[in-house]
């Protein structure tokens, strides 16, 4: 692992001890997670304010020969005499397959393996938490309490889609292709992040108490600023995306989550209001927010503040498109649910939601791979097609053997899940719907890798797009069935509108990766699902856990009887294993590097 070097770490001194050495002794710790591939953080990275201004877009070309020294500054190609103007904390990392050699010992596939580890585990221990939550606020509002609760905290994601105009993707990707321009893009991200913020707060303080009561008012309030801060709106998280810092990330939120469930429990030993409940997560949210802040100065770099109108409306611009279709993606979530609440009866409505709500969520894993491959597929990107689809290729390999297997298996067990988890013969009908949404699995995690693979390689309008045609189809076919079959129109529904995403996104997509490699991909990990599924079917009676593990035992042999895993691959899965020094290493070292 990369060691900083003594001078920075060991030796504080008193002047930094007073400013912060524990925080900056916590950076020290902290950085023993990242990567090899990185090289270690230069204390100061000297930058030239003209340059900066100079550069455009941060796309690798200059608007003037200021532009081009900007880019020779960054890279600390200039002697030191001709650096003018400022300094700042930066990160030096190559963006080019030019500078692989100089990234350590792991290569980029080990770096995403590593990233998808630490998103996979906090995302597992985050949702342990949110149950936790649930049981508690469960108790003790009721659930008339907790129905007032869940409805304001649904509005979070809905507010939060639009509140970085989908600049957030943009910086990250920019970021990930020139590093070395960070302090300045989180410098501008930081800017446009507060016009919005304050925009929205003004126009809810100001509009919301006309409407509403005080205590409803102060309520929307809340879920408001909780919006603003929200994981995927922190200016944080971006940054340490862009540097493949997935450790920090999985940090902050499990930090986050601990601080919420905290404040639950604080609320329920005081008998607090709903509204102390509420603020229990917009707390958590700032203590998340301020902390990643320190660390992005204190491990990356500090914001440079060198704002040019032009490329804060190019930002803007290429953003927008990305945060409609978020936005439309949170509509396009519901629109079952708005459909069955007024074509059909409550208990329809049920029965899609339980479905919905047991299928969905599995769409983590998908984000978890995703999000990881992001800052490489970004960086491959500016190379052409042909650095784009190795990349590509393997992504696409990695959604369909986690989907397929869970789509299998969902679809055949549907009924007794449900019953496993709601008693009572009223929600039976729920298995049906989880039957049919299983069948979306594939496509919803195809779509999910969609989203983050159509942003990095500047296509965002075309996510966009696809968004609305699945939103389109979605509602016309739960308008033209549900009158006849209630919640499994609206599932059939949502199956359609996530296959029209996936056509729309794959008209893109095409041009890198084409369709008859997606289908070459799909066919072994398919058949050993279906191999699976079979195992599954002869024992759907047996206990359900034993049921569980046997399908899974069956699914990982036949993925090694049909050698669905080449070599390369089943190497980068040992240096993951080996790069967290876990047992076994040492073993797995040893007989990878006999002849």
């Amino acid at each position: 692992m990369v060691e900083r070097p003594r001078s920075q770490c060991a030796g504080l001194g008193p002047r930094r001890a007073a400013r912060g050495g524990h925080l900056w002794s916590l950076g020290c710790f902290l950085d023993q997670f990242q990567h090899d591939r990185d090289p270690a953080f230069p204390t100061r990275l000297v930058i030239s304010r003209p340059g900066v201004r100079a550069w455009e877009g941060g796309r690798g070309r200059a608007s003037d020969a200021a532009g081009r020294a900007c880019g020779r500054d960054f890279c600390v190609g200039r002697p030191a005499s001709s650096r003018v103007g400022m300094s700042a904390y930066g990160h030096k990392e190559s963006a080019g397959p030019e500078g692989e050699a100089a990234r350590g010992e792991h290569p980029t596939a080990t770096v995403i393996g590593r990233s998808i580890s630490f998103r996979m585990g906090s995302q597992i221990l985050s949702s342990l938490i949110n149950v936790a939550g649930m049981v508690v606020l469960g108790n003790y509002l009721a659930a008339d309490g907790y129905g007032q609760y869940a409805f304001y905290y649904a509005l979070v994601p809905l507010i939060a889609s639009l509140s970085d105009l989908g600049v957030g993707v943009i910086i990250t990707k920019e970021i990930a292709r020139t590093p070395e321009l960070g302090p300045r893009y989180l410098g501008d991200a930081l800017l446009i992040k507060g016009a919005v913020a304050l925009a929205m707060l003004l126009v809810v303080t100001v509009t919301v108490p006309l409407v509403l009561d005080g205590p409803h008012a102060l309520l929307v309030w809340l879920v408001t600023v909780t919006a603003l801060i929200d994981l995927t709106q922190d200016v944080g998280i971006w940054v340490f995306r862009a540097h493949d810092r997935q450790d920090l990330e999985a940090l902050l939120l499990l930090l986050s989550q601990i601080a919420w469930v905290g404040g639950i429990l604080l609320c329920v030993a005081l008998k607090g209001h709903l509204t102390f409940a509420l603020a229990s997560a917009t707390i958590a949210f700032l203590l998340r927010f301020a902390v990643g802040s320190l660390l992005v100065r204190r491990i990356l770099y500090r914001p440079v503040y060198s704002p040019d109108w032009d490329r804060l409306k190019r930002l803007v611009a290429e953003g927008l498109p990305f945060g409609l279709a978020i936005f439309a993606v949170v509509v396009y979530g519901r629109a079952g649910v708005l459909l069955l609440k007024g074509l059909a009866s409550n208990a329809d409505v049920a029965y899609f939601n339980i479905g919905y709500m047991l299928s969905q969520p599995l769409g983590f894993i998908s984000s978890a791979f995703s999000v990881s491959v992001f800052p490489s597929l970004a960086r491959s990107a500016r190379l052409g097609p042909e650095s784009v689809q190795p990349v590509l290729r393997s992504a696409v390999k990695f959604q369909f053997l986690a989907a397929l297997p869970l789509s299998v298996g969902l679809f055949l067990l549907s009924r007794r899940v449900v019953r496993l988890l709601l008693h009572g013969g009223s929600f039976q009908q729920a298995g049906g719907a989880l039957m049919v949404l299983s069948l979306a699995l594939t496509f919803i995690f195809l779509n999910l890798m969609s989203r983050y693979v159509l942003a990095a390689l500047d296509q965002q309008r075309a996510y966009l797009r696809a968004i609305v045609a699945g939103l389109l189809v979605n509602v016309a076919l739960g308008v033209a069935l549900i009158h006849r079959f209630g919640y499994l129109g609206a599932c059939v529904g949502l199956l359609g509108g996530e296959i029209a995403v996936l056509i729309m996104c794959q008209r893109t997509i095409g041009r890198h990766l084409p369709v008859a490699i997606l289908f070459r991909e799909a066919a072994r990990p398919l058949a050993a699902a279906l191999g699976m599924g079979g195992v599954v079917f002869l024992m759907r009676d047996a206990n359900l856990a034993l049921v569980t593990v046997v399908g899974g035992g069956v699914y990982i042999s036949l993925l090694i009887l049909l050698k669905v895993l080449s070599d390369e691959e089943l190497r980068v899965m040992r240096g993951v294993y080996v790069s967290f020094r876990l047992p076994g290493s040492g073993w797995l070292t040893r007989t990878s590097n006999r002849p």
